[in-house]
């Protein structure tokens, strides 16, 4: 695997969710795999679960973790191709990502959607200059598109609290004030429909009774 993005990147999954069980009964079995190498987290979003569970799977595979905050510890860096960099923005993504590559051997990414331009957004950008040009191999911890970590998490918890063999799945939303990222519920739904388990997708609910 050499890029970690959508659900076909993983391989079977059957397989994926075994290993994955087995390392959740022995967390530090693995630690020889990380010796030596180094994984830099790049957010440009902030993050929470994502980063400390990312991180903490790190270290306990025995790697050396770099934390990068774009535009809060860093220079501020501007993603957009073709313009003119008169504004706050002191150096270019693409001048900044083979830096990045050069430091680390694993690349983590999370750029969520600009919820601007839809074209835009489904274009991926900001992950897949790192794809293209930091030569490193690349995973997601949130793009525009698809929550792959939070996807392959669900599956493994409907794995272990499952009752049956195949449970059914049912995916609903609420409306919203405003408009939020769809990254989450689009992976949860690729990642269901690659799997056996009886998946429904319902009708947004109507409203909310407190």
């Amino acid at each position: 695997m050499k890029h970690f993005t959508t659900v076909n990147d993983i391989g079977p999954l059957d397989l994926a969710v075994k290993e994955a069980l087995e390392i959740k009964k022995d967390r530090f079995a693995h630690t020889a795999l990380g010796r030596n190498r180094t994984l830099m987290m790049i957010f440009f979003n902030s993050s929470l679960r994502t980063r400390l569970s990312t991180q903490k799977a790190a270290m306990n595979l025995g790697m050396n973790v770099i934390v990068l905050d774009v535009n809060q510890g860093a220079w501020k860096l501007e993603t957009e191709r073709g313009v003119v960099m008169d504004g706050d923005k002191a150096e270019h993504l693409l001048e900044a990502i083979p830096v990045m590559g050069s430091y680390c051997d694993i690349i983590g990414v999370r750029s969520f959607a600009g919820l601007k331009d839809k074209d835009e957004d489904y274009e991926e950008r900001v992950i897949s200059q790192f794809i293209r040009y930091s030569g490193r191999p690349v995973f997601s911890m949130e793009a525009a598109t698809r929550h792959p970590l939070q996807s392959f998490a669900d599956l493994i918890t409907i794995e272990e609290f499952k009752t049956k063999e195949r449970p059914k799945v049912v995916m609903t939303w609420a409306p919203h004030p405003r408009a939020l990222p769809q990254a989450v519920p689009n992976s949860f739904a690729e990642w269901m429909n690659a799997t056996d388990n009886d998946f429904v997708l319902t009708h947004p609910l109507s409203r909310i009774h407190i």
